[in-house]
């Protein structure tokens, strides 16, 4: 996977602030009040303008005097807060708040107030409480729900955060404020047709909000209907031509359906029109990515970046950038980055286990994936990458335990019937795996991997002509050298030996790297006891690869045959040592070691490939042969396969 994220808002709609508090009750004396007192009282509360120190000023000025008690005590006090929290002094505010409280404990505007400020300094658990008691005071207000709403909602709890908003909407119905920041927390939630609800409703109410447009077509986006997500960002441009964030989320809607150069036709508008737009930046640098212009796309997520240096999406966008373009080292300082900007990111995560599966530290993909996992257990995607990693340690159960959970979470993921196939057809499994591909083929009829691999597992069959079938389908949908070497195997064990070498030949024409189509080219030659240019194709093979277990062993059958028994015995003697699972090569030295008389040698052998594949027919032979009968010199008549 690489990691596309959901389109931005605009934050346009803002919970509402608690008010000024006003003094309800005059001074308790007997004489006419202070001309003095009025005119502090009418700063102190707002009702006159006056700047925020004047107002600071006269509400210290009320409190000082001493004339003041109980509920008008407490309502100077909250009205002094409410200015020292504008001016930004909060825990003053917050001191003051605090008198107010404790002179007149049911003053619900000042628990309001003092809830709002523990918002603002992130103590969400404390606003919460003192939110609480305001509503409780208070039930008909509002803005101490709204507020609460939005404590909840830093907090991760979303249930609550929509519970309290729905609070806000029972007493206001038409408050578009409560219906919009209600959808927010459900989208969040995951709960998307409730949020279209709201949406749709902030829209009959005010059919000109053009953040109620763009942020239902986040919610289509999210549901991947991009053509009603690109219907509401069109509404939202329509109505605010200037709105960038609703360029943005539709250039990144068109670069979902594909449509590059329109893409970037409004990432450039939303850069242009707001030249510090991180995000717009990195969308950018997205389009180039999914056009393989790797440059340009690192040139975008860099700028994003620079603009905002604590953006872990853009930070992970560009190691997949980088990791794609061949630059691993630079993939993986900004995969780091990412995850330590943003711990929990199971996406950052899976892409970082697939790099590392990529460079073969399979442990280390393993670790990451398993992650992911655990941050998201609903990711088809991660136990598929984790199952694979699995499948090239041989660890085939567990391979097999992991692409059976991504079937589960996602029916329709083609790629994970076609790896559990591959898993199963390496235990043996081979009927099963014919099940599985076809499986694939099902859900997409044109996934060549399904037709190369079921071509392989019809092969091992015996099912020849339906392998050859596959294969010819395998390379119309995808001409790789890959599955011209299938279809070249499966043409040689037909017996079709002219079609094979020029299927063979036309594999190494498009890989002349590929070791394996000079193992299956030389083995057609082997079928022809053409034993010096077999020994040669195997040669070549070695050469392409050292490390190649199916050369050395085929290679020594070429030299069984042509009667070079050091050459052979050699050859079988590295096979084993390179793969001890090889049974061919335990066969292929068990027929050298009988042909020089070793019986107990030989004997040992064949009991190995017998006990590493007990469908091999050969070796079970060749075990009772050594028991009723003298030593052969010649080989079985079947071939030895490779991969």
């Amino acid at each position: 996977m690489r990691n596309f994220a959901p389109p931005c808002h605009r934050p346009r709609h803002a919970p509402l602030l608690a008010g000024l508090a006003l003094l309800l009750v005059q001074v308790a004396h007997a004489q006419t009040p202070n001309p003095q007192d009025t005119s502090d009282q009418k700063r102190c509360t707002g009702e006159w303008r006056a700047t925020l120190e004047e107002r600071i000023a006269s509400c210290t000025t009320l409190i000082d005097s001493g004339r003041y008690q109980t509920v008008n005590l407490a309502i100077l006090h909250d009205n002094r807060g409410i200015a020292l929290r504008a001016q930004g002094n909060v825990d003053a505010a917050l001191n003051d708040f605090g008198e107010a409280i404790g002179i007149d404990p049911k003053s619900a505007h000042a628990y309001a107030n003092r809830g709002e400020a523990r918002f603002g300094k992130r103590d969400f658990d404390g606003a919460i409480a003192d939110l609480d008691q305001a509503i409780t005071l208070n039930p008909s207000d509002v803005a101490s729900y709204m507020t609460r709403g939005a404590a909840y909602n830093q907090k991760g709890d979303l249930d609550q955060a929509i519970d309290s908003y729905g609070g806000a909407i029972r007493l206001a119905p038409n408050y578009t404020t409560a219906l919009f920041t209600r959808a927010l927390a459900l989208r969040r939630k995951g709960e998307l047709d409730l949020a279209i609800a709201d949406y749709d409703r902030t829209i009959r109410l005010d059919p000109r909000d053009a953040s109620a447009y763009n942020d239902r077509g986040v919610v289509w986006f999210v549901k991947r209907d991009l053509d009603r997500a690109i219907a509401d960002y069109n509404q939202a441009i329509r109505l605010d031509p200037n709105f960038a964030v609703a360029y943005n989320n539709r250039g990144d809607a068109w670069r979902s359906k594909g449509e590059f150069d329109r893409a970037a036709t409004d990432l450039d508008r939303a850069i242009a029109l707001l030249p510090q737009f991180a995000l717009a930046y990195s969308n950018r640098g997205l389009v180039a990515y999914q056009k393989h212009e790797y440059k340009s796309a690192i040139a975008g997520f860099t700028k994003a970046i620079r603009l905002d240096p604590q953006n872990a999406q853009a930070y992970h966008r560009r190691a997949n950038a980088y990791d794609d373009s061949g630059d691993h080292n630079a993939a993986f300082a900004d995969y780091d980055m990412a995850a330590r900007l943003d711990p929990n990111s199971g996406g950052v995560l899976y892409d970082r286990g697939i790099a590392d599966g990529r460079g073969g530290a399979l442990d280390r993909a393993i670790a990451d994936l398993s992650e992911s996992i655990r941050l998201y257990p609903q990711f088809a995607y991660a136990y598929n990458a984790r199952g694979a990693a699995y499948y090239r340690q041989r660890e085939f159960d567990r391979a097999i335990a992991d692409f059976d959970e991504a079937i589960k979470l996602d029916p329709e993921f083609p790629a994970a019937y076609v790896n559990r196939g591959n898993a199963l057809s390496a235990k043996g499994g081979a009927d099963r795996a014919v099940a599985d591909y076809t499986a694939a083929i099902g859900i997409d009829p044109n996934d060549a991997a399904a037709y190369y691999n079921r071509a392989l597992a019809r092969q091992r069959l015996g099912n020849i002509d339906s392998a050859i079938a596959d294969g010819d389908r395998a390379i119309a949908l995808d001409p790789t050298a890959a599955a011209y070497n299938n279809r070249g195997s499966a043409l040689q064990a037909k017996g079709d030996y002219a079609k094979a070498i020029a299927d063979l030949d036309r594999a190494m024409a498009l890989d002349p790297q590929a070791a394996g189509p000079y193992i299956n080219r030389g083995n057609t030659k082997r079928a022809t006891l053409d034993l010096t240019g077999a020994v040669a194709d195997y040669t070549n093979a070695v050469a392409l690869s050292p490390d190649s277990a199916p050369a050395f062993y085929n290679r020594a059958w070429a030299h069984f045959l042509a009667g070079d028994n050091a050459a052979a015995l050699a050859d079988s003697d590295r096979a084993i040592a390179l793969d001890a699972r090889a049974a061919s090569a335990f066969f292929t030295r068990g027929l050298v070691r009988e042909r020089l008389a070793d019986k107990d040698g030989a004997t040992a052998d064949f009991r190995q490939a017998l006990a590493l594949a007990p469908a091999f027919q050969q070796p079970a032979e060749a075990l009772q042969r050594l028991q009723t009968g003298p030593a052969q010199t010649g080989p079985a008549t079947d071939r030895i396969n490779s991969k």
